[in-house]
């Protein structure tokens, strides 16, 4: 159960206050969530956020974080959304406000760990948690139908933490990028660009959560010849498969454990890597409805018929992930960017057997490095990028970059609910 919050008294007039002089200010506090397509929790981080006199950031400081782990009822409500064969549309619209209070005590967890006031908070700045992300345009049904659409739905109800904190909340900041042609993802690039570039070497950032996606950042001006893309499955086909060999008793291969233990199966390799997500050229997004449990059940009819265990399939599965991010690097960046160092965040950046699999596949002269040696813990980087993007919306600076995403123009981000 969820417990209760008693908001203090602000109203909608004192919230819009807070934000009016916003942009007149040097210092802002955010806070900035986010919650994966891993489906395990909720990561909430404290940052403060100094402007120099034409608005432009000086500097990111990050302040604390806290995690709250999804309960296992919650997962077993969320998981079936992501699936057209068992989403129940009631289920989708309780789930949409029961995360409005999970998001809630997880800021309230960082703001009692942390000693921060509420009240001296400008904003709480949300991802949501992605339910389906549709960025390719679909022809709508009907024989003389020339309507194409496209879309990305992610859940967690604004209005709900609001009203239990006190604090405005920017939300659904994807949508903005995709009604401008964008695929809405990734994201994050211009802020990697701001936290992780460098004047002399050349980087990727490289997030592995449930997708994995990958920033380039070629060494000098921040921001300058920046792209990112999707790399396709970080950990959530080895999270499936770990949670069907435990019978849902580990929800992930703790530091790749199980990894170490089982054989790289090479015709299951090829069988997933033979997949055209990967040949297609950059802007290009991806998600659970693609590599959810239906393409899990196809690989466990595959390794059935190779008579495969349970511990070479998740081998398998992570020695994928490592090919298929380097094949990617291969592809679409090296060719253009002289890369000197890869940097790892979320949770792959804990799964030791995974980070060896990409050290292997890397060319010797690139190191191997994760968000940790620049003092972010792994499950930062992501809340912290989405803090940064809130700060720009309410400063009326666009945040998406139309060269990662395919969006016609630079748009500002994001909706407020005060």
């Amino acid at each position: 159960m969820v417990k209760e919050y008693t908001m203090q008294s602000k109203n909608s007039c004192s919230l819009l206050g807070r934000l009016k002089d916003y942009s007149l200010r040097k210092n802002h506090l955010l806070i900035g969530v986010m919650s994966g397509t891993s489906f395990d929790g909720i990561d909430a981080v404290a940052v403060n956020i100094s402007t120099e006199c034409d608005g432009s950031i000086a500097k990111v400081k990050y302040l604390d974080h806290a995690t709250l782990p999804y309960s296992q009822e919650v997962k077993n409500i969320l998981l079936p959304l992501c699936d057209v064969q068992s989403c129940r549309i009631d289920d989708l619209v309780y789930a949409h406000f029961l995360l409005g209070e999970w998001y809630a005590e997880a800021i309230q967890k960082l703001i009692d760990a942390s000693g921060l006031k509420a009240d001296a908070i400008d904003a709480v700045c949300i991802h949501g948690q992605t339910i389906w992300h549709a960025p390719t345009l679909r022809k709508l049904p009907g024989p003389k139908s020339e309507l194409s659409t496209h879309g990305t739905l992610q859940i967690g109800c604004a209005a709900v933490i609001k009203e239990r904190l006190g604090i405005p909340v920017i939300y659904d900041f994807r949508s903005a990028d995709m009604a401008v042609g964008g695929e809405g993802a990734p994201l994050t690039p211009i802020v990697d660009a701001l936290l992780f570039g460098h004047p002399t070497r050349g980087r990727v950032v490289q997030n592995i959560g449930g997708i994995g996606n990958a920033t380039a950042i070629p060494a000098g001006p921040k921001e300058d010849g920046v792209f990112a893309f999707d790399t396709g499955p970080g950990n959530m086909i080895i999270d499936e498969l770990v949670r069907r060999f435990t019978h849902g008793t580990q929800e992930y291969d703790d530091d790749g454990t199980i990894a170490r233990s089982g054989q790289v199966s090479l015709g299951l390799l090829a069988y997933m890597l033979d997949d055209p997500f990967f040949a297609l050229p950059p802007p290009k997004s991806t998600g659970r409805e693609i590599y959810g449990s239906t393409y899990v059940d196809r690989l466990e009819s595959f390794a059935a018929k190779e008579h495969l265990s349970y511990e070479d399939m998740i081998t398998t599965a992570t020695a994928f992930t490592a090919e298929s991010i380097t094949r990617a690097y291969r592809d679409f960046i090296i060719p253009g960017i002289k890369i000197d160092d890869v940097v790892v965040s979320g949770g792959g950046a804990l799964n030791s057997t995974l980070l060896e699999m990409l050290r292997k596949r890397l060319p010797t002269d690139i190191s191997l490095l994760t968000t940790m040696d620049f003092g972010y813990p792994a499950f930062v980087r992501e809340p912290l990028a989405f803090a940064v993007m809130g700060h720009e919306s309410l400063m009326e600076h666009p945040g998406n970059l139309p060269i990662v995403t395919g969006a016609r123009k630079h748009v500002v981000l994001g909706s407020i609910t005060l």
